[in-house]
């Protein structure tokens, strides 16, 4: 093949007229820009521990009854005089510790030697004593909880809690379009747009200044950039129009829609 017939095999590959039809469909294959959006995933990190699970508290049983076999017994008359209000009060705590550890069979026989030793008043070591006021631990269950109010930050406190609002009856993290004329930062447009939508009385920390998820909508064209932040103070002030709610990552599933959901979920967490 020579150089000057090359062209011409190339050219004959090209239709010299194109249809209509053919232009409408090259058309409609060019994808169009889809709208950016920015969201904020705004985190309340749980207030309690959480309650160990079966396995833990079995593990910690088991650790518990090896480390006080192997455990030198204390030397009481070293610290504490006999018969003393603070022997009898080591003594009853001793004996509470031993019945957690290894149960009633090894602590029944133990009990009557105890009340000997200190004169009979092993039962109640804090007989009349002057001691202060025994501190009680509060409870794990807040008034949120128990009114069901989902606007509370004090509610589930073993939890991580998610601020979503509602807006046209949707349930979704708050999110703002990009406004690309202004040209700044992602991380700069949500933060700004996120207190533009809730308000600024929450004193809230961005984490980071990069996306932690994309999700992306053919369906409406969107792309929506998520970041995450924590809150430390404040409450949510929405529009008269939305609603908000404080939300664990469960209760969040139940209330978005399905694509949403599969969208966001790997970005929350467990606990």
């Amino acid at each position: 093949m020579s150089l000057s017939t090359a062209p011409r095999l190339l050219h004959s590959h090209v239709p010299r007229r194109v249809s209509a039809r053919q232009l409408r469909a090259l058309a409609t294959a060019v994808p169009s820009t889809p709208t950016l959006c920015t969201s904020v995933i705004l985190a309340r990190s749980p207030l309690l521990t959480p309650l160990p699970t079966p396995f833990e508290s079995a593990y910690y049983a088991y650790q518990s009854r090896i480390a006080r076999a192997l455990t030198t017994p204390f030397p009481t008359p070293f610290y504490f005089k006999k018969g003393a209000l603070l022997e009898r009060k080591f003594k009853a705590e001793e004996r509470a510790r031993e019945l957690d550890a290894f149960g009633d069979a090894f602590t029944e026989g133990r009990s009557s030697d105890a009340a000997q030793e200190s004169g009979g008043a092993a039962d109640n070591p804090l007989d009349g004593a002057a001691e202060e006021d025994l501190s009680e631990l509060m409870p794990r269950e807040s008034e949120a909880d128990r009114k069901g109010d989902v606007k509370s930050l004090d509610r589930k406190g073993d939890r991580n809690l998610y601020l979503v609002v509602k807006k046209a009856g949707e349930w979704r993290f708050p999110q703002a379009k990009v406004d690309t004329a202004e040209r700044e930062p992602l991380h700069v447009t949500a933060r700004n747009e996120f207190h533009n939508e809730c308000g600024k009385d929450l004193d809230t920390w961005l984490v980071g200044r990069r996306p932690a998820g994309v999700l992306v909508d053919p369906s409406q064209s969107l792309k929506t950039f998520f970041f995450k932040a924590h809150v430390f103070a404040g409450q949510a002030r929405v529009a008269p129009d939305t609603d908000f709610a404080w939300l664990t990552k469960e209760e969040i599933q139940s209330r978005v829609n399905e694509a949403y959901w599969t969208g966001v979920k790997d970005m929350l967490q467990d606990i």
